[in-house]
């Protein structure tokens, strides 16, 4: 017998293994596989089995060891992998890497050790390469493999192979995809009186230490609290153990608190609205069968209330749910209504986790110890047996698109599982995106509205300040970053007692850092863009490779000194709030607030707490928060996104203004929102005044069928990197080549440099395809995938893209 095995990072299409006779009742598809591949050992997953091959039983390698007792995803999970490997266009052993922690497919780790013969050796008798080597293990005698090649100025591990073969170094394999341990080592005092103990301790203080505080604490505890508590070390504890000082076991740690911004609050009674929700989605859960909803509710009109009542009804079913949510930042909020309906039933998946905590969650969930799941889009894979529901929070969130591969999209993978296992799927939006809206449009979905607010306040009043008719702030080149109707709006606020929201769609201080002498802009070294300006952290920074630089003190054009950050960004909006209302705080949430650990509690708890007043924050501060005391919000610019050279950019800043203005006035007092920009005739902006979705959608539908762009058409986006930006350019001059006649249906825009021609120091050439259906994106793609590609070059596909830049 034989299994087809695929490896992520390896081939593009699963491996043959032949099953040892001893191995035979445990290879099943869905489990992990040891294989040798090349010269090293790899981690991969059976994705079918075959009773013959093309080739001599005897030329295929055999599977190693099978490393799981079961199956890690259930049958729908494999069926969606391959679904994902076919339409978007991903190998499936990467597919299949992204839908499970990651920690069960890292490879080994490799130590290089200078042997005795190695050490007696002469260097002269050897070559180049080889006295590269043996000089760094002569000053470091062990090192981790990647170091010793960096250290040697070596690329490849081929001289270190035949090295290893001489006898001259030892390589040594540590394994690394073992799953983390579920439970943790406890320890307890044995049945002895606790004098007893302390004579057979002797003069170890430690010990004596550890048996003074259990005795103190009259109960068991976990190793780990015993080490916090009397500075030991975990092996004094495991010498303890083995002097009969004390007892061992193994038990799951405690679940940590999570965070949360929301305090208990009352089941209350649904709005005639809310309930007609409701009993449509229960009806459907009940029922059995696909079914699509789109529940269209106005900000704080109790979408999240809806959803958790659905859930009421899946869990009395003895079925399970999922909740997705865009990104990390609001999963404390989602998880913590969740939770608090239904406690321990519920896990919550996201990267930020560790991998203990992931493992732990993801387990529980498997065994039946979790039946609800809240994540992020990688939640979607979560592996709960009986299925009743399906929620996408926020639907029209583009974080739902993962820009790596696979390239997938939750919120339709969603659908596709949903009609796959036949369970209903429910998405969520107070602004729909084009997509979701365009299955209303053809019967594919069913519409449910929540046209008011729960608490039966009025939606905010818009504001709307044409900045061409404002004074320009001195220093700031002619722009304006708070208008005067914004000032008096945010000291009436202050003076109130009130909280506000100020929203700039760039981090840092400046977008860009110039010269007024001779016009230079200072740009990334490695990309096609202006390095930003962080007064915080004193430095240029590029937000696409993350390289840094120090913030220069001459033009490094002409060695003038009048540098200008032109434009702004959270830092400089907080910075010129403070100049305005001194001694008032504020609170910056940006995506380097998340990065330092603790930041998105410390920011938001501030804020939710009332500790400060404003928030300044980038579009993290429009999704999904409820904050009662905001009752003004403050757009500083609503035209950065409009710019961008990107179809969907004018349905984005629409979602993004009508989002940040749903943020006032959810609590008793009304709120306000006041929006600055260069151009308030434009349609995203003048529909985002008055909150009205429903005509923006119409008018954005009709602009989508006539320049064929989803949901009128599909998309694909296939795109050609390399260093050099010769070969980048052939490759996609190829592709075209290879596509051929185009058919009727099929539209071809390319070849062409990206909008942003060069990232991380590669060139960037792409085409973009659109057809009529997916059958014929997918012949096109196939014939644009056919030439080989030179090794200077990789390809990028992106089906259904969510940005062309």
């Amino acid at each position: 017998m034989f299994a087809r095995v695929a490896i992520p990072k390896s081939a593009p299409d699963a491996l043959t293994y032949r099953i040892p006779d001893e191995l035979l009742p445990f290879a099943v598809p869905g489990v992990r596989v040891r294989v040798p591949l090349r010269k090293k050992f790899a981690t991969g997953v059976i994705v079918g089995l075959d009773a013959v091959v093309d080739v001599p039983a005897e030329a295929v390698r055999p599977i190693e060891e099978v490393l799981d007792e079961a199956p890690l995803l259930p049958p729908r999970l494999m069926e969606i992998a391959e679904f994902i490997a076919n339409y978007y266009r991903c190998p499936l052993g990467t597919t299949l890497a992204s839908m499970i922690p990651a920690r069960l497919f890292r490879p080994d780790a490799e130590e290089v050790q200078l042997t005795p013969t190695g050490a007696a050796v002469d260097p002269a008798g050897l070559g180049e390469a080889h006295r590269a080597i043996l000089a760094a293990l002569r000053e470091v005698p062990r090192l981790k493999l990647p170091t010793l090649l960096a250290r040697a100025g070596l690329s490849a591990r081929g001289p270190i192979d035949a090295m290893a073969e001489s006898g001259l170094i030892r390589l040594r394999r540590r394994r690394r995809d073992r799953a983390p341990q579920v439970e943790v080592m406890a320890i307890a005092l044995p049945d002895e009186p606790v004098e007893a103990l302390l004579e057979k301790c002797g003069r170890a203080p430690r010990q004596r230490q550890v048996l003074e505080w259990l005795a103190a604490e009259s109960r068991p505890a976990l190793a780990s609290e015993a080490a916090n508590a009397t500075g030991c070390s975990t092996a004094t504890l495991r010498a303890m153990v083995d002097r009969g000082l004390l007892d061992r076991f193994t038990q799951r740690p405690p679940q940590r608190p999570r965070w949360s911004l929301r305090g208990a609050s009352a089941r209350h009674t649904l709005t005639d609205e809310q309930a007609a929700a409701v009993d449509a989605v229960n009806a459907a859960v009940t029922g059995g069968g696909y079914a699509p909803f789109l529940l269209h509710g106005v900000t704080g009109s109790g979408k999240t209330e809806v959803y958790i009542r659905c859930l009421e009804t899946v869990l009395a079913a003895g079925r399970g749910g999922i909740v997705l949510v865009p990104e990390i930042g609001l999963t404390p909020a989602a998880s913590g209504a969740v939770e608090e309906r239904f406690g321990r039933a519920v896990a919550v998946l996201h990267s930020a986790q560790s991998d203990g905590d992931r493992w732990r969650e993801w387990s529980r969930l498997r065994d039946g110890g979790a039946r609800i799941v809240v994540g992020p889009r990688s939640a979607l894979f979560a592996p709960i047996e009986n299925l009743g529901l399906i929620v996408v929070d926020e639907e029209q969130d583009s974080s739902y698109k993962q820009q790596e591969a696979p390239r997938y999209h939750a919120r339709d993978l969603a659908l596709v599982l949903g009609r796959d296992i036949r369970v209903p799927v429910l998405l969520c939006s107070a602004t729909p995106s084009a997509e979701a809206a365009g299955l209303v449009q053809r019967g594919l979905a069913v519409k449910l509205v929540l046209s008011r607010r729960v608490a039966g306040n009025p939606l905010p009043e818009v504001g709307l300040v044409d900045l061409r008719q404002q004074q320009p702030d001195p220093g700031e080149q002619g722009r304006t970053l708070f208008s005067q109707p914004l000032k008096d709006a945010l000291a009436e606020t202050i003076d109130r007692g009130e909280q506000a929201i100020l929203l700039i769609q760039r981090r840092g201080w400046a977008p860009v850092l110039m010269c007024r002498d001779c016009g230079h802009r200072i740009d990334c070294p490695s990309c096609s863009v202006a390095m930003v300006v962080h007064r915080r952290s004193g430095d240029l920074r590029c937000h696409y490779c993350s390289h840094r630089q120090n913030l220069p003190q001459t033009c490094p054009s002409c060695g003038g000194l009048l540098l200008d950050p032109v434009g702004a960004g959270t830092e400089k909006v907080a910075h010129h709030l403070a100049q305005l209302h001194p001694g008032v705080r504020s609170v910056i949430l940006d995506r380097d607030t998340v990065r330092r650990r603790d930041g998105l509690e410390r920011a938001l708890g501030a804020f939710a707490g009332g500790e400060a007043q404003v928030l300044v924050g980038t579009q993290m501060v429009a999704k999904g928060h409820h904050f009662p005391g905001v009752t003004l919000t403050g757009v500083i610019s609503a035209d950065a996104l409009l710019n961008l050279p990107d179809f969907r950019s004018g349905e984005r800043t629409f979602q993004l203004l009508t989002q940040v203005a749903g943020r006032a006035g959810r609590g008793e007092s009304p709120g306000r929102v006041i929006i600055q920009t260069y151009y308030p005739d434009h349609p995203a902006v003048r529909f985002a005044c008055h909150h009205d979705v429903d005509a923006f959608l119409e008018e954005e539908l009709v602009f989508r069928r006539a320049f064929a762009y989803p949901p009128a058409a599909r998309l694909a986006l296939v795109r050609f990197e390399s260093r050099n930006q010769g070969a980048a350019r052939r490759a996609a001059e190829d592709a075209a080549h290879s596509v051929g006649a185009i058919p009727p249906g099929v539209r071809l825009r390319g070849p062409a440099p990206a909008p942003i021609e060069r990232i991380r120091e590669y060139w960037r050439w792409q085409i973009l395809f659109s057809a009529r259906n997916r059958d014929m994106l997918r012949d096109v793609l196939e014939r644009a995938e056919s030439p080989p590609l030179p090794k200077s070059v990789r390809r990028i596909i992106d089906v259904d893209p969510l940005s062309t830049l």
